[in-house]
Order: C-alpha cells, then structure tokens, then sequence
C-alpha cells in the first residue's frame, strides 16, 4: 500500500508533468515542481522527501547530479528518470547512472504504484537487471514495455 507523502517532480514539458501529477494525485502523494536540478537539491536538504521524478536532462544540468548526491549521503530519495518516449538509449545511459528507475509518458497509474511501492519499502528491486539476450542488452523494463522486435534494442 502507497503511503501519503510528497514527490518532487522536475518535469520541463507540461503535458508531462501535469500526466505524472495526476497519476502521483492517484496514488495518494502530492506532488511538488521543482524546475532544477539545484531547487531539487535544496528542497531536499530541509525537508525529507522519498522519491524524485524528473527528466534526464536540464537546461542547466542533468538529473545525473541528483543520484551522485544521493550516493554520496547526502540525500535519501529514489531518483526515478522520465522520458517523452522510449529510447533504449536514454535508458541504459540513466539506468547505468544511478536511476532507481525509469519511466515512460503516458504514465500508468498501475506502474508508477509499482514503482513507487519498491522504492518506499526501500528495495533495489524495481532497477531493471541488465541481461544479455542473444548478444544484446535487454532489461527487465524493456520486457515489461516493449512487445515487438521493431522497438527493441538493436542487436
């Protein structure tokens, strides 16, 4: 069960952000917009928060600054990457960084609880396991979402 609390989102397109808000709303947490990787870094130096949705990269910086920071000890939440749309790329470059998780928009209700259900009860789990698959890099995600060999990663 998802407690209530708060998540941070740091989301630059709106469409994007206001999906995520409504589904984080769903799932009992209210969700609070930063619009930098420095505002994210602030907010949680004075107040504790569990979880940070944001994109994987800023104007003036990229979500990589947030997950060193949490390694270092110096923050406690799950650093969950967002993406417009799926590239394998992004995903293993984020995943390989430091992300908790990543997700894609449109945002389901079902997945974000999953995701943010493991990252309350503090596991590793929901990080994708890399794999090799016949030669190439395939993850537990890319199962989850990609269906057909046209969208997968390429050999």
């Amino acid at each position: 069960m998802i407690r209530t609390g708060r998540a941070l989102v740091a989301i630059a397109d709106r469409e994007n952000r206001e999906g995520l808000a409504q589904v984080l709303e769903l799932c009992g947490l209210e969700p609070i917009f930063c619009s930098t990787p420095g505002e994210v870094r602030a907010i949680l130096a004075s107040e504790a928060d569990d979880v940070v949705f944001c994109d994987a990269a800023f104007a003036d910086g990229s979500f990589d600054d947030l997950p060193r920071a949490i390694s270092s000890g110096q923050l406690g939440p799950r650093v969950i990457v967002c993406a417009r749309l799926y590239d394998p790329a992004v995903y293993l470059d984020v995943m390989y960084r430091g992300a908790f998780d990543f997700i894609v928009y449109p945002y389901r209700t079902n997945e974000v609880r999953w995701i943010l259900d493991t990252a309350f009860r503090g596991s590793s789990e929901s990080a994708p396991k890399l794999k090799v698959n016949r030669g190439r890099a395939t993850s537990t995600w890319e199962s989850r979402h990609v269906t057909d060999s046209a969208n997968s990663l390429p050999s």
